[in-house]
């Protein structure tokens, strides 16, 4: 049987320490990023960020 991971569980451990020391959840804040329900803006913004050095896109 499969575990199924937690969302958050499946970006690299080492970018939760890089974005909490530059404060990046204050800094998406005071630029007006924000959202209602679904995945948090600081989610989002962590994985487009590994997409980008891992030479992957959306599609």
């Amino acid at each position: 049987m499969i575990d199924q991971n937690s969302q958050y569980n499946q970006l690299p451990k080492e970018l939760d320490s890089v974005f909490s020391e530059l404060e990046m959840n204050k800094h998406l804040r005071q630029a007006g990023i924000k959202k209602s329900f679904g995945f948090s803006c600081s989610y989002l913004f962590q994985l487009v960020f590994c997409l980008i050095f891992q030479h992957k896109n959306w599609f």
